[in-house]
């Protein structure tokens, strides 16, 4: 814990941070940008754009992962909330961090680039080799959700080509699987898929893009608004 709290010393007031905030009734947490002010720590609050927070269904009986990024450098921490300051702001208690695996594996970005999904198994008789091209919806590094204008079967395993938005429209290559897809209209599906095979380097690739859109819609976010957040 002194670990932490020395970090947590180091942020400045007004830096701007991604909350997963978990939602009474929910699975899923609710991604959301907000600023950073110290408490008495290891206590410190998040700030949210006005009307952006539901205070009310808030569950207070699940931990927030918050995500800081400084220099470079990328820390995730579990926090325990320990209740609403106003309609906009929380109070957190900063936990344990996470791992740089799990903290990359967790925070999706939405974009809209390129991809391509192709099959494994080689061409034969009884099966055809085919490649379907579409676009992202969002991006993480442990998977892609993705738009087809044709379906694919869950769990069919698939190569998948994805071009990065960012970073030069770089080709990124893995292996994986669907995890599940979902008809929207006729000929167009929505499709998730999850990297089984993926090298470190190009796993780093994807999660710097991540950051770098993270960033992008901040900066955009807060100048819709007429928020200045400090520089950090």
């Amino acid at each position: 814990m002194p670990l932490l709290t020395n970090f947590l010393n180091t942020v400045k007031d007004g830096t701007a941070v991604r909350a997963a905030i978990p939602l009474t009734g929910a699975a899923t947490e609710e991604k959301m940008y907000c600023f950073y002010t110290k408490g008495k720590l290891p206590n410190f609050i998040l700030s949210f754009a006005e009307g952006t927070l539901a205070v009310e269904q808030v569950d207070s009986s699940r931990s927030c992962l918050v995500h800081f990024e400084f220099s470079g450098q990328t820390v995730s921490i579990t926090a325990a909330i320990v209740g609403a300051v106003s309609s906009s702001t929380l109070e957190l208690s900063a936990k344990a961090t996470v791992t740089h695996t799990h903290a990359r594996n967790y925070f999706r970005v939405d974009t809209t680039t390129p991809i391509a999904a192709s099959s494994m198994e080689q061409a034969s008789a009884e099966n055809e080799s085919w490649r379907l091209l579409g676009d992202t919806i969002d991006l993480s590094g442990s998977g892609v959700l993705c738009s087809f204008n044709d379906p694919l079967e869950p769990n069919t395993r698939v190569k998948i080509e994805l071009t990065l938005p960012t970073r030069g429209m770089e080709v990124i290559t893995a292996l994986g699987h669907v995890v599940r897809c979902r008809k929207i209209k006729d000929h167009f599906y929505h499709t998730a898929l999850h990297f089984d095979m993926i090298d470190t380097e190009s796993q780093d690739k994807i999660m710097a893009c991540c950051f770098e859109l993270q960033r992008r819609y901040l900066r955009m976010r807060v100048r819709l608004e007429g928020i200045e957040p400090s520089s950090s």
